[in-house]
């Protein structure tokens, strides 16, 4: 449930990638894979795939043309996940490197133009679902080891699901799903607090089998155990807060040294199954991964391939700086795709009509916003819908004159529907970073458009770690900004979307959009949320222009865009639309 998560996310992903003659100064890369040429947003951001799974796909990954194993890998990453640890792990940056590079789970993505199929992983399929739909079972592919050379165990995968319900330690900033489909899921606490309580959520068979039992059908459940909650630790091995510094990991690396927040070091794992692998490869002898650095001083030595920049990866949005740069002399550095977050202006329902929350609409200077934050047009593509088009089924209909995600606004309308309604200075009071020279220059613009357009503007001023706090306040005594400023959806289907930001039952701790929630819609979603992903796909896509027109709940901004600015010496860069950056202004 990514509501929870306000900061910055980062990343967008990369498969298969490959170094040729580290540092010796070579020529530029060629070949760089799906999305390789710098394309605007707009023509980036493409419709889902059509496939959306391939139950049958089996390892090893075919060989990349051209790619040869050697060298150091660098990625430059600004921010600094709370935890890698696989049962706390939800923020994209964490789970990219997680799932690309460390932990293997029940199933996983392979990237096909720009869109994510559903494959295999440590299962030998895509999971079965029971006929009333209550119980999902997996067989787990023989042979497998971890790391340290000992073999992977069917009451491993069922140990590191309970121990996601560790959420006062491992597993604090972890998803929660798991918690509201698996039975016993609610009130069960973990092998720490209840090492002797008897979990039903999950059962084996036999040496291979694991079996789910769930509370409601959930037919989108195997995209949910590509998560590293659902790849395998040994009780036996298990250090709890420390096992984040030396996991034991099944995927091609593993993990060398860990200076937590600072830098993470992988080297070659001897013990990976490529045979059983249909997706990752291994080309890089180590990788090493910078947090916290500063994106637009990474991204010039990227660019200028000085020393090591020649060999890195910058996962964090382009600096709008460079934007020229990247689209002329040195576009072979520079990929660009579809993302998978959605940006929102937050109007609270409760307090704020819906005429207004329409005359808000009208007025919103997203252009002036924009340009005063600093943000490239390279980042994001304007909003019209509360999806994002790489989602399954998404459907783009005509934006509404309210609704355009883009332009100065027009204040005179605005100013004529307060009048309309008797409401010219309604107050609008709401939070902003303080500082942040960017967030500041973004508020300045915003203000100025809205009270152009009548509204009386009552902004308050936030340091930027208590900013991230308040928003979260569901009764906080405002009318804008609260709740969830974004959302990447968690799997690419609708029910990882919809319910978890229209059901209304996250208010309280500042959660969903627009502090909504609707007796009919709930009664909708829950309905779609049963049925197979391709057949709710299209309920979905209506469901989102019934919310547009009908209820209106926030006002969507921008749709984000994956980019990877990287060195001459990298190639085969495969951009994943999953993994993203999410900026806000």
């Amino acid at each position: 449930m990514r509501w929870t998560k306000t900061v910055a996310l980062t990343t967008a992903g990369l498969t298969a990638v490959s170094l040729a003659a580290c540092g010796s100064g070579g020529p530029s890369s060629k070949g760089k894979g799906d999305n390789s040429n710098v394309r605007s947003a707009s023509a980036a951001q493409t419709k889902a795939a059509v496939a959306a799974s391939d139950a049958g796909l089996q390892g090893p990954a075919p060989a990349v043309p051209g790619a040869k194993k050697g060298g150091t890998l660098y990625l430059d990453d600004s921010s600094n996940p709370p935890t890698m640890d696989p049962s706390g792990i939800y923020y994209t940056d964490s789970g990219l490197i997680a799932a690309q590079y460390l932990f293997r789970a029940l199933t996983q993505y392979k990237v096909v133009h720009g869109q994510q199929v559903l494959v295999p992983d440590l299962a030998t399929n895509v999971g079965t679902q029971s006929a009333d739909g209550l119980t999902w079972t997996f067989k787990i592919k023989p042979g497998l080891k971890y790391s340290d050379g000992s073999p992977v165990k069917i009451e491993d995968f069922a140990y590191a699901i309970k121990r996601s319900f560790a959420t006062e330690s491992v597993a604090a900033d972890g998803t929660t799903y798991q918690m509201q489909y698996l039975k016993g899921g609610n009130t069960y606490k973990g092998p720490f607090k209840q090492p002797k309580a008897n979990f039903p959520g999950v059962t084996t068979q036999g040496n291979d089998t694991l079996v789910f039992h769930l509370t409601q059908k959930m037919p989108s459940f195997n995209y949910f155990a590509s998560f590293p909650q659902f790849s395998p630790i040994p009780q036996s091995k298990d250090t709890k807060n420390d096992y984040q510094k030396h996991p034991l990991t099944t995927g091609p690396y593993e993990v060398s040294t860990y200076n937590i927040g600072q830098k993470l070091v992988l080297t070659r794992n001897p013990n990976w199954a490529p045979a059983s692998d249909p997706v990752r490869h291994n080309y890089p002898d180590k990788i090493q991964v910078n947090f916290s650095i500063s994106n637009l001083p990474s991204q010039q030595r990227i660019l200028a391939n000085s020393g090591i920049g020649a060999d890195t990866i910058n996962i964090g949005a382009l600096d709008a700086s460079l934007a020229s740069q990247v689209t002329g002399a040195k576009k072979n550095q520079f990929v660009i795709g579809p993302g998978s977050c959605v940006m929102y202006v937050e109007m609270d329902d409760r307090k704020i009509p819906l005429d207004i929350r329409k005359a808000i609409a009208y007025a919103w200077p997203f252009n002036e916003i924009r340009k005063a934050g600093g943000l490239s047009n390279l980042a994001y593509q304007p909003a019209t819908t509360f999806d994002a088009p790489s989602l399954q089924g998404y459907k783009k209909y005509p934006a509404l004159p309210y609704a355009k995600g883009q332009g100065n606004g027009d204040p005179a309308k605005a100013k004529a529907m307060l009048k309309k309604a008797n409401k010219l200075g309604f107050q609008l009071s709401y939070y902003y970073i303080s500082d942040d020279p960017a967030k500041v220059a973004a508020n300045n613009a915003r203000k100025a458009g809205l009270e152009k357009a009548g509204f009386t503007v009552k902004d308050i001023p936030l340091a930027k770690a208590e900013y991230t706090k308040k928003i979260g306040e569901g009764n906080a005594p405002v009318n804008m900004g609260q709740g969830t400023p974004g959302w990447c959806y968690d799997w690419p289907t609708g029910d990882s979307v919809y319910p978890v930001l229209f059901n209304g039952a996250y208010i309280d701790q500042g959660g969903g959009v627009g502090m909504f929630k609707n007796a009919a819609v709930n009664a909708q979603m829950a309905k779609t949320s049963a049925m197979d992903p391709a057949k709710a796909a299209p309920k979905w896509a209506a469901l989102d222009q019934e919310l547009m027109t009908k209820y209106f709940p926030s006002l969507p901004d921008y749709y984000t865009m994956s980019t990877l600015t990287f060195g001459r010496n990298v190639n085969n860069v495969v951009l994943n639309s999953m993994s993203q950056v999410w900026l806000s202004n």
